[in-house]
């Protein structure tokens, strides 16, 4: 199949409600624990935990916080959710185990060519305790040591209170799904996002969005996690609001469509991402992406595209601190009035 048959699909499928007709397959449940998480690497080795048909919905309780930090930084371990002692048993850091990845999830039938589209039907914060911090690495000179802050997230109202008067609301996400990468690539650590996807900390993939992944392996090997209850672009400190999230994803499969790099879709926007270490290396990948897309599925040549991007594109920076930069590039829907 051309990379014109591919992304013409991908605009097909774009433009179509983001929750399908089709009728749901089969529900799975998959909770965190020692048995069903993995923490802060993909493989494509791993034994899956879990194996789903296309079209299945799989509902998620992710979690986000080891229990030996939150204990560090001052919280009694009787406010402590005992569900994380569980699921940490045998965690043998002291840090906060942010990217607890639920997975791999084996889809029947996927292998290495197709590709993966992981629709987030829903998502939300499920417990109140969150912890951040601030990388000394970061800021070189000024901060000397890991600076850590535990959050209590108000469930009720949906907000976090940094300071008195400093209020600011959730707009919960995963920071990391991706699938597994080649398997000649081994163990690869998921502090940096690649082109299987991993710790992108985009926050436009919340609830209503859909993420299109490479797969490289049979199964693909889905795997999700590192809960963000808020998050600005760029998550300069090096973490967010991380906590515990719960929430729906469907997965659908689409053999020989190959595609390079992740890309993704919400309700009212096209999303083309790049990722690399060098920023404008990023930004050229990502821009590259979006111009292509649009000539070979919107009809226009690639002047045009380019002229396009200039003025209806926007290029937003998603993360800075993991070593490989991330732009995602948007595309409003509504600039293409015959769709």
């Amino acid at each position: 199949m051309t990379r014109a048959m591919i992304i013409a699909y991908l605009t097909v499928s774009c433009a179509a409600p983001l929750v399908s007709a089709r009728q749901p397959g089969r529900i799975h449940e998959l909770k965190a624990s020692p048995s069903t998480t993995h923490i802060f690497f993909f493989d494509a080795s791993l034994a899956p935990v879990l194996r789903i048909e296309s079209g299945d919905v799989v509902q998620l309780e992710t979690a986000t916080g080891n229990p030996r930090w939150f204990e560090n930084a001052g919280v009694p371990r009787d406010q402590i959710p005992l569900e994380l002692y569980s699921v940490y048993e045998g965690y043998d850091s002291m840090s906060r185990g942010d990217h607890t990845l639920n997975g791999p999830i084996f889809v029947n039938g996927a292998e290495r060519g197709d590709v993966l589209e992981v629709r987030i039907l829903s998502v939300d914060v499920r417990l109140p305790i969150a912890g951040q911090g601030i990388g000394s690495r970061l800021f070189p000179g000024e901060i000397d040591a890991d600076v850590s802050r535990v959050h209590w997230i108000d469930l009720r109202n949906r907000t976090v209170e940094f300071a008195p008067g400093v209020v600011i609301p959730i707009k919960p996400f995963w920071g990391v799904i991706g699938v597994a990468p080649p398997l000649e690539m081994g163990r690869v650590r998921s502090g940096a996002p690649n082109f299987f996807g991993g710790n992108m900390d985009n926050r436009d993939l919340g609830p209503g969005s859909t993420l299109y992944l490479p797969v490289h392996n049979p199964g693909a090997l889905l795997s999700i996690g590192d809960g963000h209850a808020a998050q600005g672009y760029g998550e300069i400190s090096g973490s967010a609001v991380e906590t515990s999230l719960k929430g729906e994803i469907q997965v659908f499969l689409h053999k020989d469509q190959e595609l390079e790099w992740p890309r993704a879709e919400t309700s009212t926007h096209y999303i083309t991402m790049g990722l690399d270490p060098d920023l404008d290396e990023a930004a050229q990948i990502a821009a590259d992406e979006m111009i292509a897309f649009l000539v070979e599925t919107k009809g226009i040549d690639r002047e045009t595209a380019i002229l396009l991007c200039s003025v209806a594109m926007d290029m937003v920076v998603t993360q800075v601190v993991d070593g490989t930069k991330g732009i995602h590039a948007m595309m409003a829907k509504a600039v293409f009035t015959d769709q």
